[in-house]
């Protein structure tokens, strides 16, 4: 979720859950069966079957990055936190206890500023689990508080290092009262470009500025509502029969698209606000169960990112989750 990889500093933001400003059309090169409709219904066993591919396929700093291992205890915390099922909890929390100690065991490992959202966010997740990362808490204290890239000009990231170092117990240099005018939920409504792009008819051109926008509101909700933990923010309040409508037209975008990443992110967020009247949720569904691969994985979301293939993985498992399935 939702936290990904950018070129330069100024685009760098999260989830990392989920960064995607490097993002190019989806061209699907493999044929996989049955429409979106034919699966509706059939979600369970598409998580089981990713969630067994990335126990085959766990990260580590020899395959992968910081990142994906972390993107990897973000899920399984939000697994945890949705699922009644207390072997199931159990199983969770062991899994993030297994990252936990490789991240511990990395003992030259340092944060850059493009994952400074991730040491937070599962330092942060870890606290509430009620285990102990003094690893995470060290760096962040002697690199991330001191380091003013902590607050960068991409506005949803600073959103999101405010309110999850604020949560960890630390106060910001910067206000979350500062940040939200500048924010793309509050220029999506002042302006409503989105709404009119997702209107409009479908045009290939569009798709990275699209793309980075949604990625930017989706990641924006996921921070300020804590993946849902919290209520939605006043501006979602106040405008949610307009959000409604936005993330409606919004999913058929990433479907026309092909984008399973931003796909997945909106539909955890409709899940989120329990916005009304989206009645391209259950297409957006179908459609992510269609693409799934026979190991298990979900294909290549996001060519412009580096760990594009786990991600897209964990991105799923999270929806799917989230929406009940």
């Amino acid at each position: 979720m939702y936290y990904k990889y950018h070129k330069h500093y100024k685009y760098h933001g999260l989830l990392t859950l989920l960064v995607i400003f490097g993002i190019t059309l989806l061209s699907t090169s493999c044929q996989r069966g049955g429409s979106p409709d034919s699966k509706k219904g059939e979600a369970s066993e598409p998580v089981h079957k990713a969630l067994a591919w990335v126990s085959q396929h766990p990260a580590n700093f020899q395959d992968g990055m910081f990142v994906e291992i972390a993107e990897e205890i973000l899920t399984f915390y939000l697994l945890n936190r949705y699922t009644k099922d207390q072997s199931k909890k159990d199983n969770y929390l062991k899994e993030i206890k297994n990252r936990l100690d490789l991240i511990a065991s990395n003992h030259e490992l340092k944060a850059q500023p493009n994952e400074y959202t991730m040491f937070l966010a599962i330092t942060e997740a870890a606290q509430k689990l009620g285990l102990n990362v003094p690893e995470l808490k060290k760096i962040i204290e002697s690199q991330l508080i001191p380091d003013p890239l902590l607050y960068p000009s991409h506005m949803t990231s600073r959103i999101w290092n405010t309110v999850y170092l604020k949560r960890l117990g630390y106060t910001p240099s910067a206000t979350l009262e500062e940040s939200m005018p500048q924010s793309t939920l509050t220029q999506e409504v002042n302006q409503k470009l989105l709404s009119q792009y997702t209107k409009a008819k479908f045009n290939p051109m569009y798709v990275d500025p699209m793309a980075t926008t949604i990625y930017d509101m989706t990641h924006e909700i996921f921070a300020l509502t804590d993946f849902g933990e919290l209520p939605p923010p006043a501006i979602i309040a106040e405008n949610q029969v307009y959000f409604s409508e936005l993330f409606d037209q919004a999913i058929d975008w990433a479907i026309t698209a092909t984008h399973e990443d931003v796909l997945a992110e909106l539909i955890m967020c409709v899940k989120i606000l329990d916005l009304k009247n989206v009645s391209s949720m259950q297409r957006g569904i179908n459609y992510i169960i269609s693409r799934q691969e026979k190991d298990g994985s979900f294909g290549l979301t996001n060519p412009g990112r580096s760990n594009m293939y786990r991600h897209g993985i964990l991105v799923t498992i999270m929806a799917l989750t989230m929406a009940g399935q």
